[in-house]
């Protein structure tokens, strides 16, 4: 069937109907057009004026509702202490009715601080000197909690409680009820400039009870300002007595700061409107033909730039002028009056062409929006939500095609590549090249402890089902915890978690997803039959240190991969497993930064001429539990009385170490590592290291004595 080219189409359409339309208009409209009146204009820019104004005295009357009404919940109730969860909640919903407040804080004469602000995350921040009941603390606390955007914690910290709020200036000009708003400065918290509202909260008698704060800062009011519609091309800025900028448009550039660090209207990147800034200053200003409005006309680099001043009223306690600079030759496309002669035709001509180009538009940008959706769902590796797009025109036919087909190829290619790799990969439309970086990174290892034996005893159909199973589930428990898939090695599985995206929590991952593995097999082997052999076990081991990852290989073929000492380092562990009968090794790096989460027990020591040791003495730590799950007391004595047993046998305290491993064994005799203990207290070494024999089972001879078989 034949296609018609959308592109021929379009082109000859509009280019007829254009065509016909601006000859039509301009002759008209060249003719009448000759000039527009510039006191239209300076109407214009007075209408302008008029609403910034507004604006600006308008942000900062709700601000002052907003302390205001913080104040009359300090003065029901008791003080900021007595009050913070109310006050957070409250300053929180604040924050989010007025996105140009950074941060909202109430101070009292007893040194106490509450405050929330936005981070970009709202972060709360509490200073006790003396308690709600009165008590004067010994040293100051403070509390810092990081929340989502619900208000929930997320990281709580604790602070030095060095700040004390009666000696910032905030506090100090807090002493009338009245609201105050500072000169321009810099925040502490963040260095950003703004201004401050100060309002006093006063007891009955006139003492000051508290002193409420509100940072705006500079970019929440240029945000405010620059969201208002003016004429093409116009500028608004709101500067102080000292010509410094308390509010400009975000895309202007600076070109440096004051001494005080704050920057002037001569720091604009933009000599056009410093020359209309100092033009205005100059005292020559034009009046309009009605006289109500007041403007100067400056010209840079051939074009002419309408200025007007207007100072911020009075009731708002600043010394701010609002300064508006339109080109001229935008305001001149305001005179529709003069090419009222030319609206009927135009009317009548571009009607027919909204009609023409109204079919067309819906069998063509409709499915070009379509197309761009695909293409946003492939750039995010959300293919399931591309979909076919239907079209009459041919090359819209083959765009889809063509989109489907790199969709299912991208979707093939995370099979082989890590999801966040490939995502990074398809955002940033860079060539791929060989390069690597150093990164501190949590690895976890996986593999079968006697697959050799497995596959000896299994048919080949068997043990693909056996492997396919476990790395299924082994993998999803990896990805949901955000952890990057480096590789399949045969049985095992190497992952880690710090790249391609740094995390700071990457061994606690680790250590969960290996617990979490360990429970998924035990459900995956739970109906495991093969007449009386036991099922097949994994064993893990989890481990941190500096890596070397990225994309490594040729030019022809790479691979997102990690590599390095400490990655050997972790594939050694595991095997480790096996020597001492446990099922999860972490090492004393793991271990230092595992945290409290997880109940371990220190397994051994590796000597520093160990091959595993790395040239210095490590401790061993089996992994037990998440400490979510209580030991039972039996478990939790054998560890204790383990972990006091090695270090007897470590201080060479032999008799005490090996009458205490006798013990243990006899309460565990499949225990191996207390079997590899008590052959260690037999030769009186304690760095011994037996080769490829491991230690038998504990069994109990006639006597009732524990003995190594």
């Amino acid at each position: 069937m034949f296609a018609p080219s959308y592109k021929l189409a379009f082109v000859v359409l509009f280019l007829v109907l254009l065509t016909v339309t601006v000859a039509g208009v301009s002759s008209n409209a060249y003719r009448r057009a000759t000039r527009v009146s510039l006191d239209l204009s300076a109407d214009i820019l007075a209408e302008m004026s008029e609403k910034l104004t507004n604006c600006t005295v308008g942000l900062f009357e709700r601000a002052r509702g907003l302390l205001e009404c913080d104040a009359v919940a300090l003065q029901t109730g008791g003080g900021p202490l007595a009050q913070q969860e109310l006050l957070l909640t409250l300053f929180a919903q604040q924050l989010a009715l007025v996105p140009q407040i950074q941060a909202l804080y109430v101070g009292d004469a007893d040194g106490n601080l509450v405050q929330m602000r936005r981070s970009p995350q709202p972060v709360s921040r509490v200073i006790t000197r003396v308690t709600a009941d009165g008590r004067a603390l010994a040293r100051p606390h403070e509390r810092i909690i990081y929340r989502d955007a619900a208000l929930r914690p997320l990281t709580r910290l604790t602070g030095s409680g060095r700040e004390d709020p009666r000696q910032q200036a905030w506090y100090r000009r807090a002493v009338t009820e009245q609201l105050h708003i500072s000169e321009l400065h810099r925040f502490a918290a963040d260095d950003r400039p703004g201004v401050t509202l100060v309002k006093a909260v006063q007891t009955a008698d006139g003492r000051l009870r508290a002193a409420l704060g509100a940072d705006v800062t500079v970019a929440g009011i240029s945000e405010l300002l620059a969201a208002q519609r003016l004429a093409a091309g116009g500028v608004v800025v709101l500067v102080d007595a000292e010509h410094r900028l308390v509010a400009f448009p975000p895309w202007l550039k600076l070109t440096g700061a004051g001494a005080d660090g704050l920057p002037r209207v001569e720091h604009l990147d933009a000599q056009w409107l410093v020359d209309a800034y100092q033009g205005s200053m100059a005292g020559t200003a034009r009046s309009s033909g009605n006289g109500t409005l007041a403007y100067t006309l400056t010209q840079t680099d051939g074009r002419r730039y309408l200025a007007h001043r207007k100072a911020v009223p009075a009731a708002l306690g600043t010394d701010w002028t609002l300064f508006i600079v339109v080109p001229q030759a935008s305001l001149l496309s305001t005179a529709t009056r003069v090419l009222s002669e030319s609206v009927v035709i135009a009317v009548i001509m571009l009607a027919v062409a909204a009609f023409a180009v109204s079919l067309l538009a819906l069998r063509l940008f409709e499915p070009l929006e379509r197309l761009v959706h695909n293409t946003e769902h492939m750039s995010a590796l959300r293919f399931g939500d591309v979909e076919r797009v239907p079209s009459w025109f041919r090359e819209i036919r083959t765009m889809d095609a063509a989109i489907r087909r790199t969709s299912q190829g991208l979707q093939s290619l995370t099979k082989f590549v890590p999801a966040t790799v490939a995502r990074r990969l398809v955002q940033s439309g860079a060539p791929v090249q060989p390069q690597a970086e150093m990164r501190e990174l949590a690895v976890l290892f996986s593999g079968i402890a006697d697959l050799a034996t497995l596959c000896g005893e299994l048919p080949p159909e068997r043990i693909t089902a056996l492997l396919s199973a476990q790395l299924a589930v082994f993998t999803d428990a990896i990805l949901a915890r955000h952890g990057t898939l480096d590789n399949y090695l045969g049985e095992s599985i190497l992952a880690f978690w710090g790249a391609p995206l740094a995390v700071d929590d990457g061994v606690p991952r680790a250590c969960d997803t290996a617990l979490a593995c360990l429970a998924a097999e035990a459900a995956l082997l739970r109906d495991w039959q093969l007449c009386d052999r036991p099922a097949p076990q994994t064993l893990f081991s989890v481990h941190v240190g500096r890596c070397i990852v990225g994309a490594i290989g040729s030019s022809s073929r790479m691979s997102y991969t990690a590599v390095g000492d400490n990655i050997t380092r972790g594939w050694n562990l595991r095997w480790l497993n096996r020597r001492y009968g446990t099922r999860i090794i972490i090492s004393a790096a793991a271990r230092a930064q595992a945290g409290d989460g997880f109940w371990v027990r220190r397994l051994d020591r590796l000597p520093a001429h160990h091959p595993f040791a790395g040239g210095e003495a490590q401790d061993l730590f089996e992994l037990v539990e998440r400490r979510a799950y209580p030991l039972t007391a039996a478990r939790a004595a054998f560890i204790e009385a383990y972990e006091a047993a090695l270090d007897a046998l470590l201080a060479e305290r032999w008799a005490a170490a090996e009458q205490a491993f006798r013990r243990l064994a006899a309460q565990a005799p499949e225990d191996r590592s207390v079997a590899l203990m008590l052959e260690r207290c037999r030769v009186r070494d304690a760095c011994w290291c037996p080769g490829a024999e491991f230690p038998q089972p504990v069994a109990t001879a006639a006597s009732g004595r524990p003995v190594t078989a």
